[in-house]
Parts: structure tokens; sequence; C-alpha cells
């Protein structure tokens, strides 16, 4: 069972307008739903964790983070143990960055900055070092390009117990009747409202958790064989078919 964890402070009233908090977390941690008043690019350096916004899900592995604008309401899971990074951005200085979440890969030189930017002092000097460091870290992150590995979230009652469920263990392999069963709707019915929430049938819409699930195993070491299983899958083959089918290349090249 996920355990919750209370909520921690973080660095929404940091004294300067670019600030960097480093923290751990165990497996099956999970922080409840909450939001910050300023923007947040958060990245594990080892570690999977999933983020889950009312509009959507993403399942981050290292080095592939997650940028949510001020006041966007967020709840993270732990799915092994977490090394995470946040940088927290001042309001003001979020105008130019995404206005909705957005996946990014973690630059080398982003990464090499956030670290430096940690052995600053919290009230960095803005004219030396500190200040430079922080102006970087807005120069890249103005780099951000808008995600495509999001899983869409319904927000129907019954909808979203199926698609926790399956955040949960996307290997679990009830079709549409049993789904409907389980959460006390009609078959129909919840077909339609995966279709009308999210854009996809609930078919694709699994297709697409598993994808991504797969992607983040990959990305994490391992191997096609055991990642296939992992989400579901007989085959190794068949794993890599439906990648390549729903998001438009094989898997390897995409977990690169």
């Amino acid at each position: 069972m996920t355990a919750t964890s209370p909520y921690r402070p973080n660095l929404d009233d940091a004294p300067r307008p670019v600030a960097v908090l480093p923290s751990a977390r165990p497996a099956g941690d999970r922080i409840p739903l909450h939001h910050h008043r300023r923007g947040q690019l958060t990245y594990a350096t080892s570690g999977i964790m999933r983020v889950e916004t009312p509009e959507a899900a993403w399942i981050l592995p290292p080095a592939r983070a997650l940028w949510l604008p001020p006041q966007w309401p967020h709840t993270v899971v732990m799915r092994s143990r977490v090394e995470m990074r946040t940088v927290y951005i001042d309001s003001p200085y979020c105008a130019a960055l995404p206005a909705s979440p957005s996946l990014a890969e973690i630059s080398g030189l982003l990464r090499e900055l956030i670290l430096a930017l940690l052995e600053e002092p919290a009230d960095y000097d803005e004219n030396g070092r500190g200040g430079i460091i922080a102006r970087l870290i807005l120069t890249e992150l103005g780099r951000l390009g808008e995600g495509r590995l999001a899983v869409p979230m319904p927000s129907d009652p019954r909808a979203l117990r199926v698609a926790r469920a399956l955040l949960d263990d996307s290997s679990i392999d009830l079709d549409l009747d049993r789904w409907a069963d389980a959460c006390g709707a009609s078959r129909r019915t919840l077909a339609r409202v995966f279709r009308k929430e999210t854009g996809l049938g609930f078919a694709e819409w699994r297709a697409r958790l598993r994808a991504i699930d797969g992607l983040a195993r990959l990305s994490e070491g391992a191997s096609v064989a055991e990642t296939a299983r992992s989400v579901g899958y007989a085959s190794p083959s068949a794993f890599s078919a439906m990648i390549h089918r729903t998001l438009g290349e094989p898997p390897r090249r995409l977990a690169k």
C-alpha cells in the first residue's frame, strides 16, 4: 500500500527568484494533492516517480523532468526510492516558460547548473556567482519544449478509479466489462467517459500508459523482456510493436 507523506516545507518563500531543494523519499511514499506559489521543475537523479495532475499523469525516470507552472495542483508517488531535485522559480520569472505542465530532458548543462546552485547560500549574491548561475538556469529552462509523453486523465470518479488502479499497476489485464463491474458503471458508459474525457478509447489509453510506463523502466536499465512482462505483455516483440504503434518510434530509441 502507498504511504502518504505529510506536506513538507518547500522553497516558495526563498529569498531569491531561483532556488533548488534536494530531497530523498522512500519507495511507496506519496505526497498528497498540493500546489506551489512558484513554478517548479522536478526530476529524479535516481529512481522513478509518478506525478499526477487533474488533467494528466507522467512517469518520470532519471534525467526526465516535469515543469509545473505556479499554482498547478499535483500529487507525487515514488515507485522506487527516489533522489529528487526540485527547482523553484518565482512566478514573475515564469512568463517565458510553458503555461501548462511539460516533460523535458535534463541536459548535462542544466544538471550541472542545478548542482552548482546547491553550493550557493539561499540568499546568494544576485550580482555574483549565484546570480549568474540562476540566470543561466532560467535561460536553459526557456528552451523547454512541450512534452508528448503524458497520460491524459479522466475526471469522472468511476473512470478515475480505473485509471488510478492501472497507474499503480499497468499489467492488470481486466477487460472493459470487468472494469465496468468493478467501478459500478456499464461498459458503454465507461467506454464513453474514457473517450470523452481523455480523447482516447479505453484500449488506446491503456496502451499509451503501458508504453510510457515501459519507457520509464527501460530508461532505468531494465531489459525489453522484463519490461514487457512488467506492463502486461507476454512477449518482447508484442511490447515493442505496441510502443512503435502507440508512440511512433521503437522503444530503445524513445528510451534514450
